[in-house]
């Protein structure tokens, strides 16, 4: 990159401005805004400053692996004030991630899985040297689990194995362990998720001063768990004392136009009449004995119906059986259509993503490819298949194409939002447009009733901590 390529700090836009200063003038803050708003280039930017000041030493990026390995690094580049910083990525190979940490750089970048490693070793507290701590995408914290529930251990007597509580330590469990020593902690996200989602993220901040010290006693205070459903839903009084109980922690970003919004366009197909009829009897029965598929509750039974929507399912022996080609079909069609435009295609399962390979062998795994996302940028990669939860967060796709395809859909809020959040970005000169493949007549167009209507409560925790911009 030229020394001309660098953007100079006055190209920040006026939500960045802000969002820098309120990480500048608030060490521990919840920050939510909308995918592609720029908060990567804003925290960076708030980092500078308080480097320069003196306020901190070490910086640790925590993220999804391919945002940590590379829309952080790429970032930093881009900024002609940032570039300087010296930077680390703790991704990859054992003997990768040591070399990273032994730069000891000023930002070190990590993704969430390796957190645990990370503490293990550097010996725990003693070894943790970061006093500022940025978490992006921070709803990867919301179980607020600080170890796993339990670990199966071998009796040094007997022999035998046994169950033993209180099991590893979860990413979590890190941070909580670390926030002593974590001067500053500042979380991004742009889908913050519901009320039961908050706590974990907002201990992490106040180390349990506002919502309890642990989320046992969250759910108790303010929620209804079902004794036969275990649902957990709130009361009615929960949302208003929540969220004023946390409004000096969190702010939400006003959501920018600076690109269209995308385009949402369902593609429904029908089922034969054979296959829908197997459809309702194993809806109805919990069982299919044509597929040698049972499921032992409805739980279970809603997971095995978005398999059968999408064209096969997994049998009692977890082999793969097929069912039917509706949704290849009209993916075919959707490709074709494209007339030779750049697709990203969003699969759900293992065995979609070996029927699409199978009819589109010149396909790119995004998570097979180490260089998928600049390849794609670069516009040299045709059809790019993705599980939305590889490429939910943080990636800067906008590049390399305007046509995303739901060729089977999730359950997940929040892979919904972030993964539709790829392509309508800062960059993108295209008007995108967003299929989803729906079977009719299944639990598909359950699916996106469900995700609109979560959509629509997590927006009013966002509302709820709105700032207002003076430019507005």
């Amino acid at each position: 990159m030229s020394k001309t390529d660098y953007r100079p700090r006055s190209a920040m836009r006026d939500q960045q401005v802000f969002i820098s200063d309120t990480i500048v003038e608030n060490p521990y803050k919840l920050i939510v805004s909308d995918m592609g708003s720029g908060k990567t280039g804003a925290t960076l930017d708030a980092a500078r400053k308080l480097l320069d000041r003196q306020e901190i030493t070490r910086i640790l990026v925590i993220g999804p692996k391919l945002v940590s390995k590379e829309t952080w690094r790429d970032e930093i580049e881009t900024w002609e004030h940032t570039k300087c910083l010296s930077k680390a990525v703790c991704v990859g190979t054992d003997k990768q991630r040591k070399a990273a940490l032994a730069e000891d750089a000023e930002i070190t970048c990590i993704n969430r899985e390796n957190l645990v490693w990370l503490w293990n070793q550097i010996g725990g507290l003693k070894g943790w040297k970061w006093d500022f701590v940025v978490v992006d995408e921070s709803s990867m914290f919301k179980a607020g689990k600080k170890r796993t529930a339990k670990t199966r251990v071998k009796d040094k007597k007997s022999g035998q194995m046994r169950t033993r509580k209180g099991g590893k330590m979860t990413r979590f469990g890190v941070l909580a362990a670390a926030r002593p020593k974590i001067k500053r902690l500042i979380e991004l996200t742009g889908t913050p998720g519901e009320l039961l989602d908050l706590w974990g993220q907002i201990f992490l901040l106040d180390q349990g001063e506002r919502l309890g010290s642990s989320k046992e006693a969250y759910e108790g205070r303010w929620f209804n768990k079902n004794q036969y459903s275990h649902k957990i839903t709130p009361h009615d009084h929960s949302e208003a004392e929540i969220m004023a109980r946390i409004e000096d922690l969190m702010v939400s970003m006003p959501k920018l136009k600076i690109v269209p919004d995308p385009v949402h366009i369902p593609i429904r197909v029908d089922l034969p009449p054979a296959i829908m009829r197997q459809y309702a009897e194993f809806k109805k029965t919990l069982v299919s004995e044509e597929y040698d598929v049972e499921a032992v509750n409805n739980g279970v039974l809603t997971n095995k119906l978005l398999q059968f929507a999408n064209g096969s399912m997994y049998n009692e022996e977890g082999e793969v059986v097929p069912i039917h080609t509706a949704k290849l079909d009209a993916l075919d069609e959707l490709i074709e259509r494209a007339q030779g435009e750049n697709v990203l295609i969003f699969y759900g399962y293992k065995f979609d993503l070996a029927a699409i390979r199978e009819r589109h062998p010149d396909a790119v795994v995004l998570n097979e490819c180490d260089d998928a996302v600049r390849l794609w940028n670069e516009g040299k990669i045709n059809k790019l298949l993705a599980h939305p939860a590889s490429c939910a967060h943080g990636l800067n796709m906008q590049y390399g194409g305007h046509i995303a395809i739901w060729y089977g859909l999730t359950w997940s809020l929040e892979l919904w939002l972030q993964a539709n959040a790829r392509l309508p970005r800062p960059g993108q000169e295209k008007l995108v447009a967003i299929y989803q493949i729906l079977a009719r007549g299944t639990v598909d167009e359950r699916a996106i009733d469900v995700l609109g209507g979560k959509g629509a409560r997590q927006d009013r925790i966002i509302d709820a901590v709105k700032a207002e911009l003076a430019s507005q």
